[in-house]
């Protein structure tokens, strides 16, 4: 398979610099400017073993958060829609 095409809908790959959600020791962690391969017609993201590493490796104390963010926690089990 060529690793330039999206594996779910066959589109092109593009290198970007995403924002990844990640959890970690039961903990969320928002990291930025993580390099990726992004489908141009899904969005799908895949992430190299390297790029994997960095995040582990930000989340796991190897770096100093830029801020922290607070945000709003839903349940859908809860929704009265």
């Amino acid at each position: 398979m060529n690793e330039h095409v999206c594996r779910t809908c066959g589109g092109p790959l593009e290198a970007q610099r995403v924002t990844r959600l990640q959890q970690y020791a039961g903990h969320w962690y928002l990291i930025e400017n993580v390099p990726a391969l992004v489908c141009r017609q899904c969005g799908e993201q895949y992430f190299t073993p390297d790029a994997h590493d960095l995040v582990v490796d930000l989340v796991s104390g190897g770096g100093e958060p830029v801020r922290t963010e607070m945000v709003a926690v839903y349940d859908a089990e809860r929704s009265s829609t």
